[in-house]
């Protein structure tokens, strides 16, 4: 019990400090967020933001998404409930998992999320001689575990300075870890979530290679070997969402590599198979939260964490 409370106290003062200098800095802030690769760390991204009005509308992500609520509330929908994200826990959402976001309280939901791209949590799983398989899931999407927290809240502090790359790989592999021994769902595997019919997965196999295509669902229908009608609800059955929303999602997350690489938002937009600029503007803020061209302004990569920066939307 002195142990835990050791531990609790010691997070909960990082997290303290972190929201008095987000008050400091923003006072009576509405929605804003940052996002910021970690320099020498390949697949690595930090997103801080503070959520008030912003509602994240249905999604998945291609990446792991490790979060500590820093401090307001806030609240998502996954695995057909709505879990509490109050201050403290910390969110655990893996690659495909369909999940909603929004504040719950009048000053915002303030957090951090560490990203990490499937390539780097096979090498982080590798680098701790895990012998289960490389591609995991959580066995729950929201925490209270102090020891977790207090290693993110370890790790987002120095990946905010500018600290070793020995330091910082080593703190990111102790928040890996005690998600390996406490959280990862044992026997269970990115590819068999979910058990989807066969027709589904070729369907989201096709869409994965293929996001900038005009395709209609009567193609898709045909590549299926299902009536057009039955494709999309046996879809939306088994992903959560129906193929055009689904079309849309790999568009985002395919624009949001690109426009990591450094391609112009313009050729990101038609690369991707939005309409214009304004469509890709659109849609990447609902499912990111910023807009491209915040994404390209603060997304570039940084000797930490931005110095303690925040772009305002």
């Amino acid at each position: 019990m002195r142990v835990a409370a050791i531990v609790s106290n010691h997070y909960t003062e990082k997290l303290r400090r972190f929201v008095m200098r987000r008050e400091r800095s923003q006072p009576n802030a509405g929605d804003f967020a940052q996002y910021s690769r970690i320099s020498g760390i390949a697949g690595l991204e930090v997103m801080s933001a503070r959520w008030v009005e912003h509602s994240f509308a249905p999604h998945m992500h291609d990446f792991y998404a490790v979060s500590l609520n820093y401090g307001g509330r806030g609240a998502f929908h996954c695995r057909h409930r709505l879990r509490d994200a109050a201050p403290g826990t910390c969110n655990l959402i893996a690659p495909g998992e369909l999940h909603t976001g929004h504040a719950t309280c009048g000053e915002g939901w303030i957090y951090r999320n560490l990203y990490i791209d499937t390539p780097r949590m096979t090498a982080l799983l590798q680098g701790l001689d895990w012998q289960g398989q490389l591609e995991v899931r959580f066995k729950l999407p929201l925490v209270r575990d102090g020891l977790l927290a207090e290693r993110l809240a370890d790790a987002f502090e120095s990946l905010n300075e500018s600290n070793s790359l020995l330091q910082n790989e080593s703190l990111v592999l102790s928040v890996v870890a005690r998600l390996a021994t406490n959280h990862f769902a044992p026997g269970q595997s990115l590819r068999g979530l979910g058990r989807e019919h066969a027709a589904v997965r070729r369907i989201r196999e096709w869409l994965d290679a293929h996001p900038e295509q005009n395709v209609s669902v009567h193609s898709l229908a045909d590549i299926a070997g299902l009536s057009a009608y039955y494709l999309v609800r046996v879809f939306h059955k088994y992903v959560g969402m129906p193929p055009h929303q689904y079309q849309k999602n790999v568009r985002v997350l395919k624009a949001r590599k690109l426009l990591a690489s450094g391609a112009a938002i313009s050729e990101v937009a038609y690369r991707t198979g939005f309409c214009d600029q304004s469509h890709l503007n659109r849609c990447f803020k609902t499912t990111l939260g910023v807009t491209p061209g915040k994404y390209v302004t603060r997304g570039s990569e940084q000797p930490a964490c931005g110095h303690d920066s925040w772009t305002c939307q």
